[in-house]
């Protein structure tokens, strides 16, 4: 590696592309898209049919210009659409950045245009701000560290003289994971991880500029390996369309088959000489006859069909983004049809599956009560209870006055001001905290309110001021030796550091499972702390459990060196950091835990309600603690009082089976019909009953439900779920969720429903429709999905019986025909009877070129003079009269009239002898 010298190293063109089509592929790669659809498709076998004159029997162009002017508006459609993409790549491709080869100069409020693994900063500490707002939606600023080794790197000399390789994984999709080794000569290897990469599309913050080493260019980059197609949504309108589609195509050759056979067959009974007063041009080849009738009949499948869906589906999204009913003003949101071929689909959910935070939330987390050393502190039963503030004086009162439980207090409140990754930004005299999640934001601001402030953060150290026992705040500063930031995998998160004291300590907070089966056994109040947090779930809360250990300096030590050496390995570096962190997080000691209140979105219960008298059932997938999602339940009217609760809590797969099959028992007759029932099962049983071997006796119990609540459960698990009903029952699935552990599921669902909230875009980004509440889902899906359903149906009914009632309407003139001629003599009769029988043909093709007037009034030249009806030949008009009973010819304005066509021959004459 090195600024000066080209490199062998081959990279990927920084140059990216989101469009779809390019000047030369888009002709051949539209009309491949336009042609896999069986309308387009079979019209356009029609189409060239029609250009074979001797098989055709209409002109060339009744079916190819309809079919052109089809393809022309979906071209400009597509056109429009790619121009757009071309024009936001080129945005993107054009930004320069200042660097040589693999070293690059990135400046403040400038968009990462590649990946970049991170050398200095300007900043002190070799710390940056960046914002990944265009990565995964989320607005707040996250800290990228700088390596000390590199930290000093800061002028060009330095850079210039820089050499070494850097190690790392292949280019992947995962945002938020990266394993490399930097290797400077004359220097020990030192580890990168996700805190020293810029991806590319994030943007620096409060950093005036950065030096990095180019780690992924182009399609290389996070950005675009995440930048997949959605998965392809067909309505089961269109599904069911196109089958009646494939129906009439069946119906047309069956037809056309057996008009062929009928034209066979007359032609062989009626040969030229019997039929010597017809000047007869008739192919009497079979195939020729049923190509001939197939492009007769084409206009029972309508060309129109799906020119008109898609007007009236586009015009149907317009009414959704015009809805005023559905526009948030607080956040200036209006809804949004991010794709029009789901409308109808929107009338016909039967299933919608729903996550709870910021779903039926708010996500706007406050923190209300908490327990520490076994006390509950939080509202009193004389305070208002609509206050979103901690309003208990008794835990500062009790820090005042040395309490018993008063190091503890002082412990708690220390470790929510510490263990997190909150940063800290100063406008004037006020701290703004940016969060990663509301939780933590929540937390570091309840801790400031109590007196514990988190006021700045360096590399290694996190600084707080504490309020003393003399009501002075004292500056702390606690070194930070090693970190592991919270995730949905481990559901903790531990912090390291170094007391001003000089003890090491380990802060551990998580979810009550993953640090209760950590404690040491002598820890105290875990007996209390168990009945407060069932009570805080009670009551709707978010809690999490707060531990802490100190550390013997030898111990560390040794667990640091091993800890360095496998932050260095390349291979499988994540499971074996989580081995190691599992080595230091043990015989933990419980200090107590927090309860934040997440409150219900107006018009929630409203909106449940509401679609469950529509007889749409509603299934609640969230990662919370049981407790808080039966109470949630109850706060939604999800679950009523009348209802009986079936939970399945169990920890192996023989437990989970036996018990959902003695459930499905007891139910007997009523299984699969709903009963007032509501099953709550965790994601430890999920796990099991999600299994091939338990799945259909899982489901069976699920539909026999009135509700489901599924808590404790992962993406992964949401997405399972969807996917098992999506496909085991016959019914249309919506899922509806904001944040990006709910985008497996909105994928999954026939619709995906997109809350716009607090927890970034990557929901909507990924959705079909994107609300900014859930109370707004009720218009959306009982207003405009009900009257998509309407006028989509309706149109489909119009398009298909139009072309069946034109056939009836030619049938019904068929008939009348025959008997206007009822009576005639025998030569009429089989003159019409031909008529009739090979309507189509005679119709539809010039094989009879003269009108039965001219046919009969040249039988008649010939007898007489045979050289006068050459020169009749040569002179062919037509006479048009209009008297009631006409026979029809291919002449325009081919009208003969029943009398003038009976005065004109004489049936007692016999065939002039050649």
């Amino acid at each position: 590696m090195s600024g000066t010298t080209s490199q062998t190293t081959k990279f990927c063109d920084n140059h990216v592309s989101t469009a779809k089509y390019g000047i030369l592929t888009f002709l051949p790669r539209f009309l491949y898209e336009q042609i896999r659809r069986a309308a387009n498709a079979f019209f356009l076998f029609i189409a060239l049919m029609q250009q074979i004159p001797d098989v055709s029997p209409t002109g060339r162009y009744t079916t190819l210009v309809p079919l052109i002017f089809i393809l022309t508006v979906a071209g400009i459609k597509e056109i429009i659409e790619d121009y757009k993409r071309h024009k936001a790549d080129n945005t993107v491709n054009k930004k320069k950045t200042t660097g040589w080869v693999l070293l690059s100069y990135l400046y403040n409020t400038v968009l990462c245009s590649k990946s970049a693994a991170v050398l200095s900063y300007s900043e002190p500490q070799a710390m940056c701000y960046t914002e990944t707002s265009n990565l995964d939606g989320e607005t707040n600023l996250k800290i990228r560290q700088g390596l000390p080794l590199t930290a000093s790197f800061q002028s060009l000399e330095e850079l210039m003289v820089l050499s070494g390789r850097l190690e790392c994984e292949g280019p992947n999709r995962h945002l938020y994971d990266f394993t490399g080794t930097l290797r400077l000569e004359n220097h020990n290897p030192a580890p990168l991880g996700p805190d020293q990469v810029l991806l590319r599309g994030a943007q620096l913050r409060n950093t005036q500029w950065v030096v990095g080493i180019v780690v992924y260019t182009g399609h290389d980059s996070k950005l675009m390996q995440n930048s997949t197609k959605a998965p392809l949504k067909r309505s089961n309108v269109e599904r069911v369309t196109n089958m009646q589609i494939l129906v009439l195509f069946g119906i047309l050759l069956v037809m056309a088959l057996v008009s062929s056979i009928g034209a066979a067959i007359w032609n062989q009974q009626h040969t030229d000489e019997a039929c010597w007063y017809l000047s007869r041009d008739i192919s009497l080849n079979f195939w020729y006859n049923l190509l001939t009738f197939i492009i007769l009949y084409n206009n029972l499948i309508p060309i129109s069909l799906l020119v008109t869906l898609e007007v009236v589906r586009f015009t149907q999204a317009l009414f959704i983004n015009w809805d005023t009913e559905m526009y948030y003003a607080e956040t200036d949101t209006p809804a949004m049809a991010r794709t029009s071929n789901l409308n109808e689909e929107l009338g016909q959910v039967k299933y919608l599956f729903s996550d709870k935070t910021g779903t039926l939330t708010c996500n706007i987390m406050h923190f209300k009560k908490c327990t520490i050393a076994g006390i509950t502190y939080g509202h009193l039963p004389s305070t208002s209870q609509n206050s979103t503030e901690f309003d208990d004086p008794t835990l500062i009162q009790n820090i005042e006055k040395n309490h018993p439980t008063s190091p503890q207090i002082c412990e708690f409140l220390t470790m929510m001001a510490v263990c997190h990754t909150v940063v800290p930004e100063r406008e004037g005299n006020q701290i703004i905290f940016q969060a990663s999640s509301p939780d933590e934001g929540a937390l570091v601001k309840g801790a400031k309110s109590l007196g514990f402030v988190f006021t700045a953060r360096t590399p290694h150290s996190v600084i707080i001021e504490a309020v003393g026992t003399c009501e002075l705040l004292h500056l702390h500063t606690y070194s930070v030796t090693a970190s592991q930031i919270l995730c949905i995998n481990r559901k903790r998160m531990s912090v390291i550091v170094r007391t001003p004291t000089g003890k090491l300590r380990l802060y551990c907070k998580g979810a009550d499972n993953m640090i209760f089966e950590r404690l040491n056994e002598t820890s105290q109040y875990k007996d209390l702390t168990v009945a407060h947090l069932e009570q805080f779930a009670t009551e709707g809360l978010r809690t999490l459990c707060f531990a802490y250990v100190d550390l013997e300096e030898g111990a560390y030590q040794e667990w640091l060196k091993e800890y360095n050496r496998i932050s260095t390995v390349l291979k499988d570096r994540a499971q074996k950091l989580e081995e190691c962190y599992e080595l230091i997080e043990k015989n933990l000691l419980l200090l107590g835990a927090t309860a934040i209140e997440d409150r219900l979105q107006a018009g929630v219960p409203e909106t449940i309600a509401t679609l469950m008298k529509a007889n749409i059932k509603i299934w609640v997938l969230t990662g919370d603690k049981q407790e808080t999602a039966i109470n949630i339940g109850y706060s939604c009217k999800l679950v009523s009082h009348g209802m009986s609760l079936v939970i399945v809590n169990e920890d192996s797969l023989d437990a989970t089976r036996a018990t959902l099959t003695a459930h499905c028992s007891s139910l007997g007759d009523s299984l699969r019909k709903e009963n007032e029932l509501a099953l709550i099962i965790d994601g430890q049983t999920l796990k099991y009953a999600l299994s091939f071997e338990v799945r259909q006796a899982f489901l069976d119990l699920a539909l026999s439900c009135k509700a489901v609540i599924c808590c404790r459960v992962s993406p992964l698990q949401k997405s399972e779920i969807v996917d098992m009903v999506k496909k085991h029952v016959k019914a249309i699935t919506l899922a509806i969720g904001d944040g990006a552990n709910d985008v497996g599921m909105i994928q999954t669902a026939h619709v995906g429903v997109g809350i716009s909230g607090n927890e970034g875009m990557q929901a909507t980004n990924s959705s079909d429709y994107s609300i900014a509440q859930f109370s707004y889902l009720e218009k959306l899906l009982l207003v405009h999905g009900a009257w998509s359903y309407n006028r989509v149906t309706k149109c489909i009914l119009y398009c298909f019986y139009k072309n069946v009632v034109l056939y009836i309407i030619e049938v019904c003139a068929l008939i009348a025909m025959c008997k206007t001629f009822k009576g005639v003599d025998h030569l009429k009769m089989t003159i019409l009877s031909s008529s009739v029988f090979m309507f189509p043909t005679f119709i539809g093709r010039r094989t009879v070129r003269k009108s039965l007037l001219e046919e009969v009034q040249e039988l008649e030249a010939r007898a007489v003079d045979p050289g006068a009806a050459v020169l009749r030949d040569a002179n062919n008009c037509f006479l048009s009269l209009s008297i009631d009973g006409y026979a029809f010819s291919q002449e325009e304005h081919g009208v003969v009239s029943q009398s003038q066509v009976v005065r004109s021959y004489d049936t007692t004459r016999q065939r002039p002898s050649m």
